[in-house]
C-alpha cells in the first residue's frame, strides 16, 4: 500500500521537482528528495494505522484524496 502513495506522491509532484530528482548538484537533489517525503507524509497524516480489522481481516483505508484534500503540487 505504501508504495501506491509513493507512486501517487511522484506522479502529482510539479515536474520541476522531478527534473530536480536527477539534477547533477546532490544538494538539488537531497531537497527534492525531502519535498517528495515531505508530500507522502502529508497524504499519510490521516491514515490509522491501528485500524480495526473487519471480518475478513483487512482493515479499512481512507481515500487517498479525502474531500477536504486536493492533489499536491
Amino acid at each position: 500500500m505504501l508504495s501506491l502513495h509513493l507512486e501517487m506522491a511522484l506522479c502529482s509532484a510539479v515536474p520541476s521537482l522531478l527534473d530536480s530528482l536527477t539534477d547533477s548538484d546532490g544538494r538539488r537533489r537531497h531537497a527534492a528528495v525531502g519535498e517528495i517525503v515531505r508530500q507522502l507524509l502529508e497524504r499519510l497524516h490521516f491514515f490509522d494505522i491501528r485500524a480495526e480489522r473487519d471480518e475478513t481481516g483487512v482493515s479499512g483505508q481512507l481515500l487517498l484524496f479525502p474531500p477536504d484534500m486536493r492533489p499536491l503540487g
